[in-house]
C-alpha cells in the first residue's frame, strides 16, 4: 500500500471522526469507535483483526491507568468533601498581595489539585475566586477568572494526576514520575507567562464591565464568608495529606530511577498505582475520623458516577492507537519526522487542537493525537514525556461553546458570553501556545 494513501486514509479517519461529531451530533465515545473501526477496514485488516485491535487497546489502556484513574479521580472528591480547595484559599488570601493572587491561586490549581475533575474543582473555585476579585476590585474578576481557567486546564493536561496527564503517560510509556517532573517544570512557567500576557491585555482596556460583565440582578452571589475561617474544617496539613503523599512517592520513584540507585524499596515506594491507593488509604482514614458519613457516601458516589464516563472516553480513544500500530502508519511518520524532532511535536499539537475544536473533550483530543505517534516514537529522536506534552497542550487550544466548562465558567463567574470567551477561550488557548514554545524549547536542549 503506497505511503501516501496510508497518511491521506489516517487523516480522513480523524476528519471522519469531526464530521460524527459536529454535523452528525454523534456522542464522542462512538465516533472514536467509528474512526478506528473505518481505518482498520480500509487499511485492509479485516473485520475481525480490526474488533480485535480496538478492544486490545481500550483494554492494554485500562490495564495501564484504569485504576490511577479511578483512585485519583476518588482523592479529588474527598478532598473536595473535606474542605481542602477552600483552606487552602484562605491560606493565599492570609499570604499575598491582592497582585500576586492571580498568579497564586492558577499556581496551586495547576500544581496540587490535578486529582479533582475539572468540573467540581470549577464549582469549587468559581465562587472563591469572585469572593477573592471583590476584594481587590479594579479589574480583579477577569484576572481570577483567568486564573482559574488557565489553572484548572494544566492540571488537567500537563500534572499527574490529571485524567489527561495520566492517560498521556500510558498511551506513549511515560514513566508518571517522569510526567510529573517534566509536567510542573512547562506547566508552572506556563501560568506565569500566561496571566502576565493576559494581564497586559487587560492593562490596555481589553475588558469592558458594561459588556463582559452581567448586570448584578443577573449575576450569581458572592458568598464572602467562603474565605473566613471555619472551625469544623479538616486542618489543611491533614487535608492534603492524601496528594501530597502520592506525589511525594511517585516523584522518589522518579529520582530512583534517573540517578540508577537501583533500590528496590524505592522503587516499591515510587510505584504509581501503589502510590496514589496509599493516597486513597489516607483520604478513607481521614475523612473516617473527620468527615459526616453521608459526605463520605457522598464522596464515594461522585467519583464513581464521574469515573465511569471518564473511563470510557479515555479507552476508546486508546483503541486508536492500537489500529495505527497495525496499518504501518507508525513507520511512515518516523521516517518523515526522523531528522527533526520539533516536527513531531508540531502535529500532534495541530492534531490535538483541531480535534478539541470539534470534539470539546480535553482528554479524549489528546489521547487521540498522542495515539497517532505512539507507534513511531521507538524511531524518534524525542523524548515521549515531550510528546505527550504536546498533545495536551494542543487539546488546550480554543476552549468554547462546544465544552461543558465554558458554560460553568460563565455561569458561576456571572460573565456574558463575550465576557467567558474573553476569560476562558483566550488565556488557556494562550497557555497552549506558551506550552507549545516551552515545550520546543526544551526539545532543542534534550
Amino acid at each position: 500500500m503506497h505511503e501516501w494513501f496510508v497518511l491521506a486514509n489516517a487523516l480522513f479517519a480523524i476528519l471522519l471522526i469531526v464530521l460524527l461529531i459536529i454535523y452528525f451530533k454523534v456522542n464522542p465515545m462512538i465516533a472514536l469507535i467509528a474512526g478506528p473501526l473505518y481505518l482498520g477496514l480500509s487499511s485492509g485488516l479485516g473485520f475481525g483483526s480490526t474488533i480485535e485491535a480496538i478492544t486490545d487497546g481500550f483494554g492494554d489502556l485500562m490495564g495501564k491507568i484504569g485504576l490511577l484513574i479511578g483512585f485519583g479521580v476518588m482523592i479529588g472528591a474527598f478532598l473536595h468533601r473535606m474542605g481542602a480547595f477552600q483552606q487552602v484559599v484562605r491560606l493565599l488570601v492570609r499570604t499575598f498581595k491582592p497582585t500576586q493572587m492571580p498568579y497564586a491561586f492558577a499556581t496551586i490549581l495547576t500544581s496540587i489539585f490535578p486529582p479533582i475533575y475539572t468540573d467540581v474543582l470549577l464549582l469549587m473555585s468559581a465562587p472563591l475566586a469572585r469572593a477573592t476579585a471583590k476584594r481587590i476590585g479594579g479589574d480583579a474578576l477577569p484576572k481570577m477568572a483567568g486564573a482559574v481557567g488557565v489553572g484548572i486546564y494544566l492540571a488537567l493536561t500537563m500534572v499527574v494526576p490529571g485524567v489527561a496527564a495520566l492517560a498521556l503517560s500510558a498511551v506513549l510509556d511515560v514513566e508518571l514520575g517522569t510526567m510529573l517532573l517534566v509536567g510542573l517544570a512547562i506547566a508552572v512557567p506556563t501560568v506565569f507567562l500566561t496571566l502576565w500576557g493576559f494581564h497586559f491585555l487587560l492593562r490596555r482596556g481589553f475588558w469592558n464591565p458594561e459588556t463582559d460583565e452581567l448586570p448584578d440582578d443577573q449575576a450569581p452571589a458572592v458568598v464572602a464568608a467562603e474565605i473566613k475561617d471555619e472551625d469544623n474544617a479538616v486542618p489543611l496539613k491533614l487535608s492534603l495529606l492524601p496528594i501530597i503523599v502520592p506525589l511525594l512517592m511517585i516523584a522518589t520513584g522518579a529520582l530512583d530511577r534517573a540517578l540508577d540507585l537501583d533500590i528496590p524499596a524505592l522503587a516499591a515506594v515510587g510505584n504509581s498505582t501503589f502510590a496514589l491507593f496509599c493516597g486513597l488509604v489516607l483520604a478513607f482514614v481521614i475523612a473516617r475520623f473527620t468527615v459526616p458519613a453521608h459526605d463520605r457516601s457522598g464522596a464515594v458516589t461522585d467519583a464513581f458516577k464521574e469515573s465511569g464516563q471518564i473511563l470510557l472516553l479515555t479507552g476508546v480513544a486508546g483503541s486508536l492507537s492500537a489500529v495505527v500500530a497495525t496499518t504501518g502508519l507508525g513507520d511512515i511518520l518516523s521516517g518523515y519526522f526522523s531528522a527533526n524532532s520539533a516536527a513531531p511535536l508540531l502535529l500532534v499539537w495541530v492534531v490535538a487542537a483541531i480535534l478539541h475544536i470539534a470534539i470539546g473533550s480535553v482528554s479524549a483530543s489528546a489521547i487521540t493525537a498522542a495515539s497517532m505517534l505512539a507507534p513511531a516514537l521507538h524511531s524518534l529522536d524525542v523524548p515521549p514525556v515531550l510528546v505527550a506534552l504536546a498533545a495536551g497542550s494542543g487539546s488546550l487550544f480554543l476552549v468554547h461553546v462546544t465544552s461543558n466548562t465554558f458554560w460553568l465558567m460563565q455561569t458561576t463567574f456571572g460573565m456574558t458570553l463575550r465576557g467567558t470567551l474573553k476569560t476562558l477561550s483566550l488565556p488557556v488557548s494562550l497557555a497552549s501556545v506558551v506550552s507549545l514554545l516551552l515545550i520546543l524549547a526544551a526539545s532543542a536542549i534534550f
